[in-house]
């Protein structure tokens, strides 16, 4: 499963976002300043976004109560389908 999780410097939920995400190697952190083309391969409109892409789809999760949830559910469980 790949983990991205974009953000900008100018928001004030990627801050704790990118929080409760620092210990999970898993999930790359993108700036979207630095990385616009992922932006629009995702389609990326708001931030704090979270894209959860594995061998069923892409996945996105928009704010932060969302992206806690995922954290919540699937990455601290464990939870997926098994692919790379």
């Amino acid at each position: 499963m790949k983990i991205m999780l974009f953000t900008l410097p100018t928001c004030k939920y990627c801050t704790p976002a990118k929080e409760l995400l620092k210990d999970k190697k898993e999930v790359e952190i993108i700036n979207l300043d630095d990385h616009e083309e992922l932006g629009v391969k995702y389609g990326i409109r708001s931030v704090p976004t979270l894209v959860a892409e594995d061998c069923s789809g892409v996945t996105t999760y928009v704010g932060l109560d969302r992206i806690e949830k995922f954290v919540e559910e699937k990455i601290a469980s464990k939870s997926c389908c098994g692919c790379n």
